[in-house]
């Protein structure tokens, strides 16, 4: 099974909402030492569709699947307007790849798959 890691970062205004560290060497989430996995597949669904992580740890997302998913930031419309969630992520999460994020902001950072968010594949990291 071919595995690519994907690594992502996100800044905000005065400091960093996550940024990426290299890690995973083929074997999923589980290569990451991630203080949270969320699995995406075929389900159209990310399992756990929540999760609280303290600021600092690591989240990774698989695919464990055969559909196409991607892990794309939830901006939020507002009267017209768009309000910022803090950070920007759009990820490629195709079937055996892997997204890690690491979070140093706390807040709310929802999230979901650009292709199936009708479906509701949708989630949220609450960092504290």
């Amino acid at each position: 099974m071919r595995l690519i890691c994907l690594l992502l970062g996100a800044a905000l205004m005065v400091g960093l909402a996550c940024k990426s560290t290299p890690s995973g060497n083929g074997s999923g989430c589980k290569s990451t030492a991630a203080s949270q996995t969320i699995e995406a597949g075929d389900n159209l669904t990310f399992t756990p569709a929540s999760a609280t992580i303290s600021r600092g740890q690591k989240v990774c997302w698989e695919n464990l699947g055969n559909t196409f998913h991607t892990v794309t930031a939830l901006i939020t419309v507002t009267k017209g307007t768009t309000v910022d969630t803090l950070w920007n992520i759009d990820a490629q999460l195709n079937p055996d790849l892997v997204v890690l994020a690491v979070f140093d902001t706390t807040g709310d950072f929802p999230y979901h798959c650009r292709f199936h968010s009708g479906s509701g594949m949708t989630g949220i990291i609450h960092v504290r």
